[in-house]
Formats: C-alpha cells, structure tokens, sequence
C-alpha cells in the first residue's frame, strides 16, 4: 500500500516537529514547492520535491541527490497541490496525508479542502483511497459511505461538513449520539460534537468532510 505525506508551504514549529516527524513513518515524504523548509527545519531527507519551485529555489543547491525532483510549470491552471495530489493517484496511492501547519492563505486554504469533490479524486476514494488534511492541531478526513472510529480521544471535538445535499448520521460514544440523523448541506446541526468515551463512532452516509479537533 502507498502512503504518501505531502508537506506544503508553511510555518513549521520547533515544538511540533516531533508530531510531523512521527507522522513520516513508513510514508513516502514529498515537500510541495515551499514545504521543503519543513524538511530543513527537522533534518529530514523528502523522498520527492514537487512543484514548480518557485518558493523553494533558495535550497535547491543543497539538495540531497536522493531526492526525486518532480517540476511542474510556472504558468498553469491548477495549484501545484492539486498537481500533486493527481499525480499521486495515478502513481497508486491508497492513501495522501496533506501537512498544512497553519491556515496561511484562506482562498487555498478552502482549495484544498474541496479538492476531494473533484472527479478523480472523489472516484479514488471510492474506491478506497484515502485524503485528510492534517496539522498539529486537527486533521480533516474526506468521507464517502463510511465509518469513522476514534479510540483514546476524550476530550476532543469533531464537526462534520455536509458536501452531499444530504447526509445520514449515526454517532455514539460522544456528548450527543444520533441515530439516522438527515443533515442537509449548509447546516449546522453536525458541528462540535464532543468525545466523552474512550471508543467513538460515527458513521456516515453521503459525502463529508469529518474534522478531528485535536485541541
């Protein structure tokens, strides 16, 4: 199975480099453009760098030989986010964790949340596939007809995001469980739900964003 975690432009945290660090087990590491400062930051070699370089050309003379370098033009209708994330599929990725540390720029931001609703990527996790979004602080999961656990998390919060013009929800093991609850897209109803137990469940029936709140 390959697993791929890209890291893309950001402010990278001394104290959470652990965290990031831990999360490169056993993945494939790709620095996105700008997010081979990550790499510099905590000594790590990226497997790939990927992108059209136009924000990590100030380390690219110390570029580890290891490293394959994947460019993509200057000029182009797509971010290199979303360049990436297609190209990894069609390398056979069964699942692509995206570091974004902070929210940075709100408008890509929101980009790359909706990049899971496009065709190809949407069918790819039909199929099994796997998209979250993830930083220090939470990690956001593109659901389709599926369920979610989490084990060991009292305390956290998760809110979901209807992308389908409805979804189904059965929830237990939090401060409010559902059963069979019909979420229109748009509406509140399924945000900041609290873990109150050691194993949680939600399942789910439709397209959805699912937000794990870790702090």
């Amino acid at each position: 199975m390959k697993q791929f975690v890209l890291f893309l432009h950001g402010r990278y945290r001394q104290a959470d480099l652990p965290f990031y660090k831990k999360l490169c087990r056993s993945k494939i590491k790709v620095a996105v453009n700008g997010g081979l400062s990550f790499f510099r930051k905590a000594g790590i070699v990226p497997d790939m760098l990927v992108g059209d370089l136009d924000s990590a050309d100030r380390h690219l003379q110390n570029l580890s030989p290891k490293t394959e370098v994947l460019t993509f033009p200057r000029r182009k209708n797509k971010t290199d986010s979303q360049l990436a994330v297609e190209h990894f599929i069609a390398r056979k990725a069964r699942r692509i964790d995206m570091v974004v540390p902070a929210l940075g720029q709100p408008d890509h931001f929101a980009a790359n949340l909706l990049l899971p609703t496009l065709a190809g990527v949407s069918a790819w996790a039909k199929r099994g596939g796997r998209f979250r979004i993830i930083s220090r602080a939470y990690e956001v999961a593109y659901v389709v007809d599926g369920e979610v656990s989490f084990s060991g998390c009292i305390g956290h919060i998760v809110s979901l995001t209807p992308l389908s013009r409805q979804i189904v929800l059965s929830c237990e093991g939090t401060e409010y469980d559902v059963s069979g609850a019909r979420i229109p897209r748009g509406h509140t109803r399924a945000l900041r739900n609290r873990i109150d137990a050691r194993r949680a469940v939600f399942r789910i029936k439709g397209e959805v964003l699912v937000w794990h709140l870790f702090r």
